[in-house]
């Protein structure tokens, strides 16, 4: 069945779903990590509310590969790589500046001194702030997209899901080994290459090539199993975050099932207005929960079945509106 104005409309209202769910990630990860007593009940909720929010940078991906891998678009390679250039860079550039500097004051409040050397070491981390490293994985994605979608063009349906299933196998084993192994991420500029996995299953279940069996049993079974996880690995001493890595044994499934079900949805909340604000929206939510963490607004040592989700919704209207404020100024726009 060819592809309805109402699919693309879906994508809308990914935009929206997952933005908000990356800002309630990081509210919940604020008290798992630093304010609760390990295990106690607000700890489980903080615990589930970061559990049931990982899909979110998954489903970003897919939305892009949904729309990128299109086999109708004749977009020659030059143009391709002028337009994501001007949407990216600015954006790298700007943000990793803004929060080199931010990330200073930071570390000044709190008395933490930092060298030269451990600035340098930031600034060309592929991560100046804990959330820009989305941006650097972007940017390695959209610099082989237009080869990943020539490829994806001359594939048949059974070429396609082999690739997918191989990429997500070889991410899962890379994730479990790095986990067994103490090892790092590597050097950012590959970061993109399991994401690819994402990229594809984005189209192929866009198309409807794609498809998980009972999706909402799936993402229920998935949440159950990250927050499951996450508890019996940790301990008082540390949290382990295995289970919340964005190619744990779990999250594959439930990014799998969340995009399926919005695609799969008779209606859904469009928000065409904030759709394309929430790569600002992503980009600048750090800014309030800093401010919330650091004036006391938001120190949940207690009541975070209510708290963690009223902060997130707090935030992300607040980063809305920032956005909208950076966009009434020359230039804003290319660096939401």
């Amino acid at each position: 069945m060819p592809l309805q104005q109402a699919d693309y409309d879906k994508l809308d209202a990914a935009r929206w779903m997952a933005a908000f769910a990356v800002v309630l990630l990081h509210c919940a990860a604020f008290p798992l990590t630093s304010v609760l007593d390990y295990g106690s009940t607000d700890w489980q909720w903080a615990n589930l509310y970061d559990a049931a929010s990982r899909w979110c940078v998954p489903v970003f991906v897919m939305i892009s590969g949904a729309l990128l891998l299109n086999p109708a678009k004749r977009e020659p390679f030059k143009y391709f790589y002028q337009r994501r250039a001007v949407r990216i860079a600015p954006a790298i550039v700007f943000w990793s500046a803004f929060y080199l500097l931010w990330g200073a004051l930071m570390y000044h409040l709190d008395g933490v001194p930092m060298d030269a050397a451990a600035w340098l070491r930031k600034a060309t981390s592929g991560a100046p702030y804990y959330h820009l490293w989305y941006l650097y994985m972007l940017a390695g994605l959209y610099l082989f997209a237009p080869y990943l979608r020539a490829v994806y063009q001359r594939c048949s349906h059974r070429q396609r899901m082999a690739a997918v299933v191989a990429i997500f196998v070889l991410a899962i084993l890379q994730t479990l080994h790095r986990e067994l192994n103490a090892d790092g991420y590597g050097f950012f500029l590959t970061w993109f290459l399991p994401y690819i996995g994402y990229f594809l299953a984005g189209r192929m279940m866009f198309e409807g090539e794609l498809r998980l069996p009972m999706p909402g049993l799936v993402l229920c079974a998935s949440i159950a199993l990250t927050a499951l996880g996450a508890s019996v690995l940790s301990s008082a001493d540390a949290l382990n975050v295995y289970f919340y890595d964005t190619f744990s044994l779990t999250v594959p499934l439930m990014s799998l099932a969340v995009f399926q079900l919005i695609l799969n949805a008779r209606s859904l909340p469009r928000m065409p207005a904030v759709a394309p604000l929430t790569f600002g929206i992503y980009l600048a939510h750090p800014i309030f929960l800093d401010l919330g963490k650091r004036t006391g607004l938001y120190m949940p040592t207690s009541g975070t079945a209510w708290q963690t989700p009223l902060a997130a919704m707090l935030i992300f209207v607040l980063s809305l509106g920032l956005v909208l404020l950076v966009r009434s100024v020359p230039g804003g726009t290319r660096i939401t």
